[in-house]
């Protein structure tokens, strides 16, 4: 569904570095991939075990996330606008 929003990726890009909580866990926005989805990095101890090519785990990484920017109605993500985030969009 088409963003009712209009906000240019320079906007968007102003939510790199910011914290909010998102499923319960204190994140970092670190990333903003093509399909206006955020990457959110747990800032929390937890961490994963990633795979090498093989399969096999051998090294811990932080946990992340990803995060549609507009929800199934075309609007602002709620998680965004609750973490205060709505007014560093508007901002020109």
């Amino acid at each position: 569904m088409p963003a009712n929003h209009n906000f240019r990726s320079e906007q968007l890009l102003t939510l790199i570095g910011q914290q909010l909580v998102y499923q319960q866990q204190l994140c970092e926005i670190i990333e903003l991939l093509d399909g206006c989805e955020l990457v959110l990095q747990v800032l929390e101890s937890k961490s994963s075990i990633q795979a090498n090519q093989y399969g096999e785990g051998h090294r811990a990484v932080p946990v992340t996330l990803t995060l549609s920017v507009f929800d199934g109605e075309g609007e602002l993500h709620p998680e965004l606008v609750i973490a205060g985030l709505e007014p560093l969009l508007t901002l020109k």
